[in-house]
């Protein structure tokens, strides 16, 4: 064990009664592990190979949400899976980022073999019966309710899960869903107390949309903003647009699922503003051209202009420019 008794206290006081410090906590374990590595504590694969680190790291990152943290636990995972031998935690966590970052099938795998390495862990199941449905094995997946409800009598997760297998649901409407059932009664009746509670709604319809890849919806957003040199392998995708006859990488800061599954209109009017005569050039102390341009889900949008004339780069973040809308899912 690399973490001191002190280190998982303070941890530990991140997960508090308002939901939890998890952007602290995720920042706490980087510098934690960069400051290890740099003074001789422990090098980085001891790091990534521990078990208590990455399941801290995981159960930060996922809590956070979005598709750029979720990719962050699926980088840090694997290294440890030779130590997590009957913890069902770490399966649960890697499956459930794997799932949230376009991997449904990987993550079933996950999921069972969580099961099977600690059968009393009851969350296992619980993901393995929405995703069960959602290939088609209603049976197995109704078994693995049974099994979640056996370790955890009447719990509203697995209840609602059994109600919404017998009705048929998506594994869409499966996962939009909170754990609290007041809060979740809320979510479901789009009832918002406050902004905040709206924009969680939002985030987790962007989580959700991240889970499976819509092929013809890729293909007709690529072909809209007329995108070359496709890239997916990282916490953003991608390509490359002509822009007054200049390249300019264009990204997204989500996996290609939910890049599928943006609204075409959007999409539409993303690559008119482009082609505005006043999108290429940015002038300050002399006159800057884009070269790279990223849209995230949180509203803004960030420009890197560099200079013809000594290369310099300027960056230009605004939350004025057009930003894709919530996906509505489907079927």
């Amino acid at each position: 064990m690399l973490l001191t008794q002190e280190e998982v206290r303070k941890m530990e006081a991140m997960c508090d009664d308002t939901g939890g410090y998890f952007l602290k906590m995720c920042q706490y374990l980087e510098r934690l592990v960069r400051d290890g590595v740099r003074n001789g504590r422990f090098t980085r694969q001891q790091a990534e190979e521990d078990l208590d680190i990455p399941l801290w790291y995981a159960y930060a990152c996922n809590n956070i949400g979005g598709y750029p943290y979720y990719w962050r636990t699926t980088r840090w995972m694997p290294a440890s899976e030779k130590n997590a031998k009957g913890c069902g935690t770490w399966y649960y966590r890697y499956a459930v980022a794997l799932m949230y970052c376009g991997q449904p099938e990987q993550a079933l795998e996950y999921h069972r073999r969580g099961s099977e390495e600690e059968p009393g862990y009851p969350w296992n199941w619980l993901q393995m019966g929405k995703l069960l449905c959602h290939f088609g094995d209603k049976a197995g997946a109704l078994a693995a309710v049974e099994k979640g409800l056996a370790l955890v009598p009447g719990d509203y997760e697995f209840t609602t899960l059994q109600r919404e297998i017998g009705e048929g649901r998506t594994l869409w409407e499966m996962e939009n869903h909170y754990i609290n059932p007041g809060a979740d009664e809320d979510l479901q009746g789009m009832s918002y107390q406050s902004e905040e509670e709206k924009q969680d709604a939002i985030q987790k319809l962007w989580n959700i949309a991240g889970i499976c890849l819509d092929p013809e919806g890729l293909a007709r957003n690529q072909a809209l903003l007329e995108l070359t040199d496709w890239r997916s392998d990282g916490p953003r995708c991608g390509g490359t647009v002509r822009v007054w006859g200049e390249e300019v990488a264009l990204w997204f800061r989500m996996n290609e699922a939910a890049f599928s599954r943006l609204d075409p209109q959007w999409i539409t009017g993303l690559r008119q503003w482009m082609g505005k005569d006043s999108f290429p050039t940015v002038t300050t102390h002399r006159e800057y051209r884009i070269r790279e341009y990223e849209v995230g889900v949180e509203g803004y949008a960030v420009g890197t202009f560099v200079s013809p004339e000594t290369g310099e780069k300027y960056i230009n973040r605004s939350s004025g420019q057009p930003v894709p809308k919530p996906p509505f899912m489907q079927g």
